[in-house]
């Protein structure tokens, strides 16, 4: 699946570490230059009372969701610990397939969007439509948006978060991004979080020495944040989904 118009670019990736990533697996097969800097650590809430007792209560719930990969495997272990069998009657529901994946290793069952890999492709679905008097609990990170506990609510469910880690900047991944701002064809943001701890573009501007770089982001609302910032060459791809972004960046390099 390589592509001839990736061929020499230099591409600088934001996101976290991961067990298996598939965007990063793509990218390997191209004949370009990947540099993987993850801007954010991950690091896990641990001995908190109020996952304790979130966790310890999970059989009270109807509808579990599980924001991220890093969401399903610190709720996944923490459901091992407390939950040698898991209680039935509740449905799951991920966004993005590395997600699912992730859950379904767990042995369950699990639905999610199959294009729109976004809190909104998520509340499209059919099965989150009649969710009056449901209690319904997500797993994230520490910062993540409300959109979708403020919609569930406004369709009659009882919402609440469990925030199970939080992204920390790494300092320094960051000078190293900075540092090779003047040599990138793409900067690859997959959040609007990893573009504001960069930070705004009249400060980042002077390390990028005027190379105008492109910047791949994977929805309209991580463009908005990004146009906020001040970057002007932004690209946004129709999805998250690694071919679906991989796509995008072929078309950014074919039509140069």
């Amino acid at each position: 699946m390589g592509s001839s118009a990736l061929e020499g670019k230099r591409l600088l990736v934001m996101r976290s570490h991961r067990k298996q990533d598939d965007f990063l697996e793509l990218l390997k097969d191209t004949s370009s230059e990947v540099l993987h800097r993850p801007i954010l650590d991950i690091k896990p809430l641990e001995n908190s009372e109020k996952i304790k007792k979130q966790i310890s209560n999970f059989g009270e719930f109807d509808i579990a969701i599980f924001v991220s990969m890093h969401a399903a495997n610190f709720a996944i272990g923490w459901l091992d610990r407390y939950w040698p069998m898991l209680p039935l009657g509740i449905d799951y529901f991920a966004i993005g397939r590395q997600t699912a994946s992730a859950i379904k290793k767990f042995g369950l069952s699990v639905l999610c969007p199959a294009v729109n890999v976004t809190s909104d492709g998520l509340l499209s679905m059919q099965e989150l439509q009649d969710v009056k008097s449901k209690k319904v609990i997500i797993f994230r990170g520490s910062t993540g948006q409300d959109t979708l506990q403020h919609e569930l609510t406004l369709r009659g469910a009882e919402v609440e978060y469990c925030n199970l880690y939080q992204r920390v900047l790494n300092n320094g991944q960051k000078e190293s991004i900075l540092k090779e701002l003047p040599t990138i064809d793409c900067m690859i943001a997959h959040s609007g979080e990893m573009l504001e701890s960069l930070g705004v573009w009249d400060d980042v501007e002077k390390f990028a020495e005027g190379n105008k770089f492109s910047v791949l982001v994977p929805s309209e609302r991580v463009a908005e944040i990004a146009v906020k910032l001040g970057y002007s060459s932004v690209v946004v791809a129709k999805s998250a989904l690694p071919e679906v972004m991989l796509a995008a960046l072929d078309k950014i390099f074919s039509s140069t």
